[in-house]
This record gives C-alpha cells, sequence and structure tokens, in this order.
C-alpha cells in the first residue's frame, strides 16, 4: 500500500490486524479524493481513537448521500486520501 498517506496508514493497519479486509481501492475515487482504501466491514472507530494518536491532517468524515455507498472513515486534509467502510 505505497500510494496511501502515511497519515492514513496506521488505520490501515490496525483494520487489518482487527480482521477487516480491503474491499476495493479507488483510484481516483472522486473529483475530490485522488485515492480511497474502502474494507469491506465498518471501521473500528473506538479503537482507532483509543489506540492511535492522528496527526491534525486526518479528520473523521462521513457519506451519507443515498447517490454513493454509505460510508464512514478519515480523509487526511493534505493529501485528500481516505480509508474508510460501510456505514449500517
Amino acid at each position: 500500500m505505497t500510494k496511501l498517506s502515511p497519515a492514513l496508514k496506521p488505520i490501515y493497519d490496525l483494520e487489518l490486524t482487527l480482521g477487516n479486509e480491503v474491499e476495493r481501492v479507488d483510484e481516483p475515487a472522486g473529483s475530490e479524493c485522488p485515492y480511497a482504501v474502502i474494507f469491506t466491514h465498518p471501521l473500528h472507530f473506538d479503537e482507532i481513537e483509543q489506540g492511535l494518536v492522528l496527526p491534525r491532517s486526518v479528520v473523521r468524515k462521513e457519506s451519507r448521500d443515498p447517490h454513493y455507498p454509505i460510508e464512514g472513515g478519515y480523509k487526511c486534509e493534505s493529501t485528500q486520501h481516505v480509508v474508510a467502510g460501510p456505514i449500517y
């Protein structure tokens, strides 16, 4: 996973450690996101926020627009990369 923003890499690694799987990689992932890693299951937000120290450039985001998949995750505002999973 060499293209993913280094700021999001700890989230990616933790999700894999917790058993989540990558469903797809979107490149680009829309006009404002050049790279997105989408997991099969929802992200482990509690574990991420309790176990990782995220840089200020990483913000939590949700997309509930019915025209797109309903997903939640994190965006690096420096690179515009995203790590997300479905919201149930």
